[in-house]
């Protein structure tokens, strides 16, 4: 599969746009109508919060004659618990939609912006670093997608054309001075469907078929000296069938297959073995009762490095491969409800963030593992303005057919219980609180049952009361009120530890036009 030249690729794709888009604009411009009145709706929210915390927001949305505009743009500051640590972050998201007798059509675009301080090390070599005094990294995404749906009897016939641009740039500092890394990615994505609405005999059908094509290609180093191109094609079908009677039993499937290609250049030694991807996705349910329902799924998915940034020289990694199975029930009704499900999931080729290999860190795979557990959750209307909503999970982790397997896999949690209380009162008036509890788990990244230390188990406590007056919104929240000192990350055997936030109280005030 040879990729096609740029202008010859955008031509194509914006004919296609323009070609299912025209016959749908032509009927509705035909037929005159009087347009109703516009409807206008805004927010602004401003929120305050300790350790330097603070975040702004304004949204604005239009609606009128078939047409909706919304934008809407944030601002946020944090300063965390480390000494200078801060983050900062705006955003702008917006688009266009117009709904016709015969289908719809429209934009979207959004950027996001991150620049992220780190302390700079207690060492004796500070005074090297007196240009450069803290590390900076700084963090650019920019997203446009358009799509075009058309309605031709009980089918749909869609396209999307997206694109999507990452730009990050990293200031390290370090005893030999400082160094610079640099990361941008383009990818653009064509992904017709076709979708039909039937019925045979009293069974409805729900049948997609569509396709995903996609340039990928990725620049790193100070002059962009590693390059790295990808494409690929994917064939996806999704088939749902609605059986009447009794118990109205549903079923689903969905297949995809995916083929990838490299320029030669970049492709691993004795090739690769991620070329040919398949995925699926079985579900079904039954209603046995009114108030009982029960359902069943297996999946396979996979993943393929879209970064590139690996210990082998930018090599691509090995394709990561999910198995999943569950099956669960739900009983209960808006008064009381429960649900219990039972899961388990096995991963080949796990593609992780390591940063435990060196300063910058590397993407790689960890080995074979699987993953086994059950979860309860359940509501209750206490009155008719309290409710108390309640969840357990357990899950056990263990490497599969490895040397060190035996040991749980490192800093993924046994027990997870929660539990939580809302109240609903008069004049606007809500609160809720509610505790966390997470059960002691072992430190990383020890896989040879060495490091028998854990991370203590902990509690953590949250609520928040809002008050509405009107057109505002006023709340008061806080986290970890009990100011429990737990860790969020302790990827060495006692060792690379980071603390969570202490108590965090916030402020914030929302008004609605």
């Amino acid at each position: 599969m040879m990729p096609a030249s740029s202008p010859l690729t955008i031509a194509m794709r914006s004919l296609l746009l323009y070609a299912l888009a025209m016959p749908a604009c032509a009927q509705e411009l035909a037929q005159p109508s009087v347009p109703p009145a516009g409807v206008t709706h805004g927010d602004l929210s401003a929120e305050l919060a300790q350790g330097g915390q603070h975040s702004v927001r304004a949204a604005l949305s239009r609606d009128q004659d078939g047409m909706s505009l919304d934008a809407a743009i944030d601002g946020l500051r944090n300063g965390n618990y480390r000494d200078g640590s801060v983050f900062h972050q705006r955003g702008f998201n917006g688009g266009a939609e117009w709904k016709l007798r015969q289908g719809r059509f429209g934009f979207s675009a959004d950027q996001l912006k991150q620049d992220t301080r780190y302390p700079a090390p207690d060492a004796p070599f500070l005074s090297l670093l007196a240009a450069r005094p803290e590390d900076l990294y700084r963090y650019e995404v920019r997203r446009a997608s358009a799509f075009v749906q058309r309605y031709v009897g009980s089918f749909e016939l869609g396209v999307e054309l997206s694109q999507r641009e990452k730009r990050a740039t990293a200031h390290y500092a370090g005893e030999d001075g400082s160094s610079e890394s640099s990361y941008s990615s383009r990818r653009r994505q064509l992904a017709p469907r076709v979708r039909h609405y039937g019925k045979v005999g009293s069974v409805g059908t729900d049948t997609e078929v569509g396709l995903d094509l996609m340039q990928w290609q990725r620049r790193s180093g100070r002059a962009g000296d590693a390059q790295r191109r990808q494409y690929s094609r994917a064939l996806l079908l999704r088939e749902e069938l609605a059986f009447g009677g009794a118990y109205a039993p549903r079923l689903l499937l969905g297949l995809r297959h995916e083929q990838f290609q490299l320029d030669p250049a970049d492709m691993p030694a004795g090739g690769s073995d991620w070329e040919n991807q398949n995925a699926w996705d079985l579900q079904g349910s039954l209603q046995l009762r009114p108030q009982l329902s029960v359902y069943a799924k297996a999946a396979r998915s996979y993943r393929i490095d879209d970064d590139g940034y690996t210990r082998a020289g930018y090599r691509p990694l090995a394709g990561q491969l999910r198995r999943e199975m569950e099956v669960g029930a739900t009983y209960g009704d808006a008064a009381r409800s429960a649900s219990v499900r039972v899961f388990s999931e096995r991963l080949s080729n796990q593609i992780v963030f390591d940063q435990s290999l060196g300063q910058l860190g590397f993407a790689g795979n960890l080995d074979p593992s699987r993953r086994a557990g059950i979860a309860i959750e359940a509501s209750m209307a206490l009155a008719r303005d309290w409710r108390l909503d309640a969840q357990v999970r357990q899950v056990h982790a263990r490497y599969d057919d490895y040397a060190y397997d035996g040991p749980d896999i490192a800093l993924v949690p046994k027990t997870l219980a929660s539990l939580r209380l809302y109240w609903t009162g008069q004049g606007g008036a809500s609160a809720d609180v509610g505790v966390q509890w997470l059960r002691a788990l072992r430190y990383g990244p020890d896989f040879a049952g060495s490091c028998l230390a854990q991370v203590p188990a902990f509690a953590t406590v949250d609520g928040r009361y809002v008050r509405k007056l009107g057109a505002w919104e006023l709340e008061l929240a806080g986290s970890n009120l009990a100011n429990r000192r737990h860790y969020g990350d302790a990827p060495g055997c006692r060792s690379s530890i980071y603390l969570n936030d202490a108590r965090q109280l916030r402020v914030s005030a929302r008004y609605h036009f």
